[in-house]
């Protein structure tokens, strides 16, 4: 049977968006909308981002198989105290990407700062997920167009695809590069159909961001009418492939 992946998750407290995810909650939505896993990342006002990826690690230990966490901290700071705990997180807790949060962290993909954490996330092997959408500037899909020719080899994760307003950003972004990919979670329903038609279903995943998002983010994609094998694809297959999951 194909599995269903969310490829955004939360978990914890945000100052900035003032939110906060509980396990509990997670669990239960995950549960209720047959989600067989989900790619957890701090909010980006978690305040402390050690104890934040520390207590992700403590969730995936809890539910093996079922969690993988996503660093997501700052990388305006030290530039050994940020690859220190992101190569932390990929070693020691076996997380399977980095986050470029650009709005939370006010971080320009085409900057100094946003340059180290691509070329961090290629040392170590690991996808980058990047914030798209509201933020502009710094997050508009565009600016990762120039990362991902400097990093061929390197898979980029276009969160959101545009959020609705520029999802036609994101997708004229991933056709001119082969390797970014669109999670569309806050993307209009057929937007997510014309995508899926046009980059195709292996560059398509399905997340959901918030807890409550869960149902309406799978809904939209029931309602698109999908073949079997596209389901799959875009379901969980996608989220399997970028960042290696072992299931």
């Amino acid at each position: 049977m194909a599995k269903i992946i969310d490829a955004h998750a939360h978990l914890g407290k945000c100052c900035v968006f003032g939110l906060n995810n509980k396990e509990e909650d997670l669990l239960r939505r995950m549960d209720e909308n047959n989600v067989d896993a989900a790619i957890v990342q701090p909010y980006p006002g978690a305040g402390d981002a050690v104890r934040a990826h520390d207590q992700i690690a403590e969730l995936c230990q809890k539910h093996p198989g079922r969690f993988f966490g996503l660093a997501s901290l700052t990388p305006h700071q030290d530039r050994d105290a940020y690859r220190g705990e992101v190569e932390r997180c990929v070693r020691q807790l076996k997380f399977v990407g980095v986050k470029i949060h650009t709005i939370g962290h006010s971080v320009n993909p085409l900057g100094e700062d946003g340059d180290f954490v691509f070329s961090t996330a290629q040392e170590l092997g690991v996808p980058v997920m990047v914030h798209t959408g509201p933020g502009i500037p710094f997050a508009l899909p565009a600016l990762c167009i120039p990362p991902a020719r400097k990093y061929p080899l390197l898979k980029i994760i276009l969160a959101h695809a545009g959020f609705a307003v520029f999802t036609a950003e994101a997708q004229v972004a991933a056709s001119e590069c082969s390797n970014l990919y669109l999670e569309t979670s806050w993307c209009i329903v057929d937007d997510i159909g014309w995508m899926i038609s046009t980059v195709g279903s292996q560059r398509v995943m399905m997340g959901a961001d918030l807890i409550n998002n869960i149902p309406v983010e799978i809904a939209k994609y029931k309602a698109l009418e999908l073949e079997p094998d596209v389901w799959a694809q875009v379901m969980g297959q996608t989220a399997i492939d970028v960042f290696r999951l072992p299931l």
